[in-house]
């Protein structure tokens, strides 16, 4: 009888610890994006390896790979969420989110092995099978006029794949995206700046005095600024499109496409 019991005892054990050893490759739920008010991020109970990890974070237009710094309310776009690094198993959590730390546009279409859930009231998109490749795809509507800058947050697992939390590698990564400012009245449209000639290969200059202009590449890194002027050297940014961005003194924000030549 005793040896029956401690039998049951055993197979209850191990049934315990291959729950365990299973981790979280259907997805973790909750909110472990890294974001505010989210519960951290994956660390809390991965780590300790090392795997060459990355992760990148962002929106294209639908088809495109080139990531955006602005976005226009409203529209749909392609979301992303790439992790790199040598492990064959790899899982992710995402969200976007207003500066007020609220849910911002709607994520949608999860591709098969990933879901969305809601956490706390905001979208949280993430694996629910682990992945080799660290390549995932979503859509996202863009929130509606004057919400401003967004932020994608993101977190991702690079594991040892050995069925366990231990040694394996946490990667986070956020991305800010502008709002493309634009307005139908026109009152408001004479108060924008508006640059004087476009391509340019030297100076981009305005039509009036800017409190701030900064002209942003295709990454999302700021390439050139200045303050107070109406004028600003680019002759030593390579030719392509950019994205510039200024405030008037009156404080009308404008984003402009140009070309440097």
């Amino acid at each position: 009888m005793k040896k029956i019991i401690l039998s049951s005892i055993t197979l209850a054990s191990l049934l315990v610890i291959g729950l365990t050893l299973s981790s979280n490759s259907s997805g973790p739920g909750g909110n472990r994006t890294g974001s505010p008010g989210s519960s951290g991020d994956c660390s809390g109970c991965h780590g300790g390896g090392s795997f060459g990890g990355t992760l990148k974070v962002g929106i294209t237009e639908i088809g495109d790979t080139t990531f955006l710094s602005f976005y226009t309310p409203g529209k749909v776009y392609d979301l992303h969420v790439i992790s790199g690094g040598t492990s064959t198993k790899k899982g992710f959590q995402a969200t976007i989110l207003t500066s007020s730390n609220t849910a911002a546009g709607a994520i949608s279409a999860a591709p098969s092995g990933t879901g969305i859930d809601i956490a706390g009231g905001k979208s949280i998109w993430g694996h629910t099978s682990t992945s080799s490749s660290g390549v995932w795809k979503s859509i996202w509507t863009a929130p509606a006029p004057g919400t401003g800058t967004v932020t994608i947050y993101g977190a991702a697992v690079v594991s040892n794949a050995n069925g366990a939390n231990s040694n394996d590698q946490v990667v986070t990564a956020n991305a800010m995206i502008g709002e493309m400012v634009s307005s139908n009245t026109k009152s408001l449209d004479a108060t924008k700046l508006k640059v004087i000639e476009n391509p340019t290969n030297t100076v981009v200059r305005l039509n009036g005095v800017a409190k701030n202009m900064i002209i942003w590449n295709n990454q999302g890194q700021v390439a050139a600024s200045s303050k107070n002027t109406s004028e600003l050297n680019v002759s030593q940014l390579p030719s392509g499109t950019y994205y510039l961005q200024t405030v008037s003194e009156n404080n009308v924000r404008n984003t402009t496409a140009i070309v440097i030549k």
